[in-house]
């Protein structure tokens, strides 16, 4: 029988749900899943994981800084602040803060994204197909199609 979620995934994104295990309050658009790779973020608040992959696709662009990848640092920058961005808009609608507020509030999930990215490129295999980087990626990339669907709730 196989599976339901690959085994080899779990452990990776365990870190990327980690800063999500605060509550919800019951106004936060909760993630209704995507793909198996996603499962994990099923139930969590939809702002929390974005914030967290602003802050994997901010590593990402500062280790492709460093390494000189100037194109792949830039694709990845742009789509850590698209994440950012519908982060913060998001808590906005959902809790009603001010933007201020709502920035301060993505600060945390988003420094434990950067720290789990930075950890996943430099421990995990780096960029590679396999690699614990590129699952969490995938993750995030899941994250934002499934948004495209639901981002007007």
């Amino acid at each position: 029988m196989r599976p339901a979620f690959p085994l080899f995934a779990a452990p990776l994104l365990a870190g990327l749900t980690l800063a999500t295990a605060a509550p919800a309050v019951a106004a936060d658009l909760l993630y209704p899943g995507g793909t198996v790779l996603s499962e994990p973020a099923i139930g969590k608040p939809v702002w929390m994981i974005q914030a967290q992959c602003a802050g994997l696709f901010g590593a990402t662009s500062n280790v492709m800084t460093d390494r000189g990848d100037a194109e792949g640092a830039e694709a990845a920058r742009s789509q850590g602040v698209a994440f950012f961005r519908d982060a913060v808009d998001r808590l906005m609608r959902d809790r009603g803060l001010s933007r201020a507020a709502a920035i301060e509030a993505v600060s945390q999930p988003l420094d434990s994204g950067r720290a789990e990215g930075f950890q996943k490129i430099r421990d995990g295999g780096g960029f590679e197909p396999r690699s614990h980087w590129n699952v969490a990626r995938s993750v995030c990339l899941d994250v934002a199609d499934v948004y495209q669907g639901i981002r007007y709730r």
